[in-house]
């Protein structure tokens, strides 16, 4: 079996936010120097719809003026670099929702972005103690087969399918 470790660590952090919105809120990290955003008119409109949920999920912000937000605090999984980004796709997914583009909910989608940000990358090197300590999480996640995004984490290769691979058959 190989198993993905950024969709294993995805699937790990994705039900550790949904989990956590219905207990409580996201533990956040205030950020040195607040991230400002210069917003267009369909995220700004996208903001003003959830920016309550927002500050659930871990995020601080401030509108400052016309259709700049401040960011004033990240969720303390997500990497500072990736504060922006994940702001504007958060905010780009609820415009494409309120065309019909998405079947899930926003909660979903945001919980689904943040968990991609702040998962493990591909190549990172892991000792076999975090490697250990993902499998076991992933196991007792709600879906340990995929990620939230629908990609599969583990590969199942029969040693047929290994010979194929290196054409020995």
């Amino acid at each position: 079996m190989l198993i993905d470790q950024h969709v294993a660590h995805e699937r790990i952090l994705f039900d550790k936010y949904r989990k956590c919105e219905t207990e409580r809120s996201i533990e956040s990290q205030n950020l040195l120097l607040p991230e400002t955003i210069d917003l267009s008119p369909a995220q700004s409109e996208a903001f003003s719809l959830i920016e309550d949920d927002l500050e659930s999920l871990g995020f601080g912000t401030m509108r400052l003026s016309g259709r700049t937000i401040a960011i004033k605090s990240i969720p303390t999984d997500l990497p500072p670099s990736e504060a922006r980004n994940l702001f504007s796709e958060i905010l780009d997914t609820i415009e494409a929702e309120k065309k019909g583009g998405a079947k899930s909910t926003f909660r979903d989608d945001i919980a689904a972005s943040l968990a991609c940000k702040a998962a493990v990358k591909i190549n990172m090197k892991l000792t076999p103690e975090k490697m250990r300590w993902m499998i076991d999480r992933l196991l007792i996640t709600t879906s340990p087969t995929t990620c939230p995004h629908g990609r599969p984490v583990i590969l199942r290769l029969s040693m047929k399918d290994i010979e194929r691979g290196f054409h020995r058959t």
